[in-house]
């Protein structure tokens, strides 16, 4: 998987937009107020939007970050998630009811959904669709959702009950995310690598063409009627066509947005940038990350970091108002604990995240490391150094490798090959990793760092106390319905991930667009892109 990072800096910064965006500046030769255009006058046109790398693929599935920009076009998903109430409201289902413990799901779904390619949505659809989602090379966000289920039934044709094995309180919450849109069944069967290619979905755009490294073409439905209703919009989308450029250069990406004619609105826009975009009349809009943002296992089995003391020093070690400056421009928001303040189960751990270089000094000469070699970088008794390796190599983390070499930490940045990520993230083989979540709830926790069931992205042993108490809380947590006694265990959790440094979390990235003040109404959802709303005023 890619870090945001990795994102932000290929593509020029991490970026998308949310309900808590806010609108900067305007077009001073803009006559044209949105408000006041009748919806009958909203249609037509082309939003070209800029990329700065390919995503790799369209299904988000399969590809990871998709999600953020192309996926949520054309895919559904059972459930949507209201980022205002942060409820889950109905979609391609029209209602559900759950087993009080959590285990039992049972879906009614709408009768009138089709796929593009004329097929209709039914139980056995959706059935195909989970099913899919369990084999080798889904990627882990999606898999994730999926994991533990032990009986899918569809007693009739719109009607399905999901079954897990064990209670499971993120299931709905995990429905409404992108890498789970709903798609056809002879998508559903499609071999995975056919699914990075094309895909057939329930959306309101289907995927006209994909040419790799040049653009993804996706034309409107013009049957398509059955937005959530949050998005106030009955019919098809208002757009005809949407492209998406993948344009690597920042400054052709960027002169293209403000000419706006090749481009109307890019991502992941680097804070550098802002000032230009802002005098050239262009929209600016922010939103929070609603679940991690950077956060950093901690690789406990390495021989390095089996020492809780190093782990801690690590952890106070890092100046995280530093990070952000440099790595974001100040854009983002420093760590306060390993869930974003967005989350509606935020945790604030701040008071163990305090910077606090001279006690981290302490921590690592307790810990044996007393002696300090010609280069700086501490040795032990043995003399061998104290040299961590990480899969990244890009602004952030070259913010991370000053400040620890300042405590007498060596950080390696070796960084795999794009392909290889994914699979050595999860081998062990390096000392500190980088993950990155964006689902709005707290189970993204249990899912990196649980042991029972989650990816224990800290390999955090069988004979490691906290760590068992860990997996006992993060397991806990998604069997517990009762919000009060969840966010009890959630806060638990959370300090001790923090506490023991079972993870480092550094920022909550705070993503950018800009845009064309002539398009109007792409409504965010976390780090979702919506399009159903969005339409281009005339020149």
């Amino acid at each position: 998987m890619s870090s945001s990072r990795r994102w932000r800096w290929l593509a020029a910064t991490a970026a998308a937009l949310s309900l808590l965006a806010t609108a900067c500046s305007g077009s001073a030769g803009q006559s044209t107020d949105g408000a006041e255009v009748a919806r009958k006058d909203r249609y037509g046109g082309t939003l070209n939007i800029g990329l700065g790398a390919d995503p790799g693929g369209v299904d988000s599935a399969v590809v990871n970050q998709v999600w953020r920009t192309v996926a949520r076009a054309l895919a559904d998903s059972l459930v949507f998630y209201n980022p205002e109430t942060k409820q889950v409201e109905p979609w391609l289902a029209k209602s559900w009811t759950a087993s009080d413990d959590a285990r039992r799901y049972t879906f009614e779904l709408r009768d009138d959904v089709t796929f593009h390619d004329g097929t209709k949505l039914t139980a056995e659809v959706v059935k195909a669709n989970l099913e899919s989602l369990n084999r080798p090379g889904i990627h882990s966000s999606a898999k994730t959702v999926v994991q533990g289920i032990k009986t899918i039934k569809t007693p009739s044709e719109h009607e399905i009950t999901v079954e897990f094995a064990e209670p499971n309180a993120a299931f709905l919450v995990s429905l409404s995310r992108a890498y789970v849109g709903i798609v056809s069944k002879k998508t559903a069967e499609l071999p995975v690598e056919e699914r990075q290619k094309w895909l057939d979905g329930s959306g309101p755009f289907y995927l006209e063409k994909y040419v790799p490294n040049q653009s993804i073409v996706l034309k409107k439905r013009d049957d398509y009627d059955w937005a959530p209703k949050y998005f106030e919009h009955n019919g098809p989308a208002y757009l005809d066509k949407v492209v998406y450029k993948i344009i690597p250069e920042d400054s052709v990406r960027n002169g293209a947005v403000i000419g706006d004619e090749e481009l109307q609105f890019i991502y992941w826009v680097n804070a550098k940038y802002l000032p230009q975009f802002e005098s050239a009349g262009l929209t600016i809009s922010k939103t929070l990350n609603p679940a991690t943002g950077t956060e950093l296992p901690v690789n406990t089995s390495s021989k390095f970091l089996k020492d809780v003391r190093v782990r801690q020093a690590l952890q106070i070690g890092t100046d995280r108002d530093e990070f952000v400056k440099i790595d974001s421009g100040g854009v983002d928001q420093a760590a306060t604990g390993p869930l974003s303040k967005d989350n509606p189960y935020y945790s604030d751990q701040s008071a163990l995240l305090k910077y606090d270089p001279e006690r981290a000094e302490s921590l690592l000469e307790q810990a044996g490391w007393t002696r300090t070699g010609s280069d700086g970088i501490r040795v032990d008794a043995d003399g061998v150094r104290l040299s961590l390796r990480a899969p990244e190599d890009d602004p952030g983390w070259q913010v991370l490798q000053d400040q620890w070499k300042k405590l007498g930490i060596e950080l390696v940045l070796d960084p795999p090959l794009p392909a290889e990520a994914n699979e050595k993230l999860l081998s062990g083989e390096y000392d500190i990793a980088y993950w990155y979540a964006s689902s709005p709830d707290p189970d993204v926790l249990r899912a990196n760092y649980g042991t029972t069931t989650g990816s224990n992205r800290s390999f955090i042993a069988d004979d490691d106390k906290k760590g068992q108490e860990l997996d006992r809380l993060l397991q806990e947590q998604n069997q517990t319905i009762d919000k009060a006694e969840r966010q009890k265990l959630v806060d638990e959790a959370s300090r001790i991930l923090v506490e023991q440094a079972y993870e480092i979390p550094v920022s909550n990235d705070v993503d950018v667009w800009a845009h064309s003040p002539r398009l109007h109404d792409i409504t965010p959802v976390g780090l979702d892109q919506y399009l159903i709303n969005a339409w281009l005023a005339k020149k």
